[in-house]
């Protein structure tokens, strides 16, 4: 399977990243993508940056150096109820992908029923596209309850590259999402969560396990030109036409 986009970034606008914007982009180049989200946390974590910055994105070019850009972000879930980082309506006009993961420093871990309801919540939040790194073993919830889901409610899994190594139990756990995604037909998207540029575009343990359970390639938005283009064209987001770069 081919990857093409790697939808899940951050830049050193998150603290505990490393690169530039320039430089993500460059590495999105160096590994043969055609498109890179740019995905920095919310602006209520404690390394996110202000929200002025998801407010200005559309400054972003669509295209540097032939690599198509998509203005993203990382809301981190709330808890307890599965509220997002709060920010005005007009700082996310420009914010054309989102994912909402779980992280400690907002949501302590606590049960399963506490995790699935503040994943349920976020099924129906309409700022949300897609689920973060699912797999982390410190959230554990309702996997089918949440992921039948789904299509019902226009949201996509991501498959995290990055949390199979470092988030202990994710692997097993991812390959189980997988499995239900699989089931219930619900398209995800295979990211890497790259906070340097050198590790942009690295899936390939993601795509090692997704081939392990034989999970259909069109079920993978980001597999194809053609695949990305279908998502985002059903959500009004022309990604390789020309649009305007101002304010």
């Amino acid at each position: 399977m081919n990857i093409i986009a790697d939808l899940h970034t951050h830049t050193s606008v998150t603290a505990h990243a490393f690169s530039t914007l320039s430089e993500m982009v460059r590495g999105a180049k160096a590994a043969g993508l055609k498109a890179i989200a740019i995905t920095n946390h919310g602006p209520t974590n404690p390394d996110g940056p202000h929200e002025w910055h998801f407010a200005n994105m559309d400054l972003i070019p669509r295209q540097i150096d032939g690599v198509t850009v998509i203005r993203g972000i990382e809301f981190d879930i709330t808890a307890p109820a599965g509220g997002i980082n709060f920010m005005a309506n007009k700082s996310l006009r420009s914010v054309e992908f989102a994912l909402a993961s779980f992280h400690e420093c907002l949501f302590p871990p606590s049960t399963r029923a506490v995790h699935t309801a503040a994943l349920e919540a976020i099924l129906h939040n309409p700022y949300v596209n897609a689920f973060g790194h699912l797999g982390n073993a410190a959230f554990e919830f309702d996997m089918e309850y949440i992921i039948r889901q789904c299509n019902d409610c226009g949201k996509i899994v991501e498959i995290n590259n990055n949390s199979l190594s470092i988030r202990k139990g994710s692997r097993e756990n991812c390959a189980e999402i997988a499995r239900l995604c699989r089931k219930y037909e619900v398209p995800v998207a295979v990211s890497s969560d790259a906070h340097i540029e050198y590790m942009v575009g690295r899936v390939d343990g993601a795509l090692a396990m997704l081939a392990e359970i034989g999970f259909p390639e069109e079920l993978v938005i980001n597999s194809s030109m053609e695949r990305l283009d279908a998502y985002f064209r059903s959500r009004d987001i022309m990604l390789w036409e020309n649009r305007g770069t101002g304010s």
